[in-house]
């Protein structure tokens, strides 16, 4: 008769541990308040996608409709930003995340 594994972790158990951060969020002209949600939180397939896209460009509207809401992607889209102001807008949302967890695939045990 076989041992019985040890198992050393449970994705239940991390599941509890996890711990995700305060949505961003942002006030636009008008008293308007959009959320850039948590990418990091999002089922990891779609949030792969967002990465991705957002490795790509960071004013790449496609990539915002899927990040955003279409209510707050539309009232971001209708400040009518420039370019370097949509980029400077997608930098600090993505700053804002990374603060928390740290870039992309190392942890924010590099971060400091």
């Amino acid at each position: 008769m076989a041992d019985k594994p040890t198992v050393q972790l449970s994705l239940a158990k991390l599941r509890k541990e996890v711990k995700t951060a305060d949505v961003l969020k942002m006030a636009l002209s008008g008293s308007k308040v959009i959320t850039f949600p948590d990418v990091y939180a999002m089922e990891s397939t779609e949030a792969e996608d967002i990465f991705a896209r957002l490795n790509r460009s960071a004013t790449n509207w496609t990539v915002i409709r899927k990040w955003l809401s279409k209510e707050d992607a539309d009232a971001l889209q209708a400040e009518k930003l420039s370019v370097i102001e949509l980029a400077t807008v997608m930098r600090a949302a993505i700053q804002h995340y990374e603060d928390i967890y740290g870039t992309a695939g190392e942890g924010n045990a590099s971060a400091g």
